[in-house]
C-alpha cells in the first residue's frame, strides 16, 4: 500500500540556509522546527523533499481510529498520527483507507496496547 499523504517535520534550522532552500521549505509549510506539516505523496512535492532531504524526517501519514481524546478539534500529534474530529472519521477513513500498518508506535508501547489500538483500527474497516 503506498500513503498518499506524508508526515514531515524539518529537524534542521532553516537559519544558514541558501534563499531557495528557505523558499523551498516555506512553499511546503516547514517553517518551525520540529511543526509537523502534511506534504501529498506526489512525483513533484517527492523531488522537493529529495533536495532538503538531509533537513526533514518524513514519515507516513497515519489516521487514527478515533478522534483525539483530550481534544474536540483535529490534531496532528508529533509522530505523524492525524487525529479528526468525530463528525469527519468516516469520511476521512473511507476515502484514505486503512493505514494500520505503517502506525509508527514508541518502542516503549506495551505489546497488549499496541494490539488494543490496533484491533479498534481494523474495526472501523469491517463494517
Amino acid at each position: 500500500m503506498s500513503n498518499k499523504l506524508w508526515c514531515v517535520k524539518l529537524i534542521r534550522p532553516l537559519k544558514g540556509n541558501r534563499t531557495a532552500t528557505k523558499e523551498l521549505c516555506t512553499e511546503l509549510g516547514l517553517t518551525e522546527q520540529y511543526k509537523p506539516a502534511v506534504v501529498p505523496n506526489t512525483p513533484y512535492y517527492n523531488d522537493q523533499l529529495r533536495q532538503i532531504r538531509n533537513m526533514v524526517h518524513v514519515q507516513p501519514l497515519v489516521i487514527a481510529p478515533n478522534p483525539y481524546p483530550y481534544a474536540d478539534h483535529p490534531f496532528l500529534a508529533p509522530n505523524g498520527v492525524f487525529y479528526p474530529s468525530a463528525d469527519k472519521l468516516e469520511t476521512i477513513h473511507q476515502k484514505y483507507g486503512d493505514t494500520s500498518r505503517v502506525i509508527d508506535f514508541p518502542r516503549t508501547t506495551h505489546e497488549a496496547i499496541k494490539s488494543d489500538i490496533l484491533d479498534k483500527y481494523r474495526a472501523i474497516f469491517d463494517k
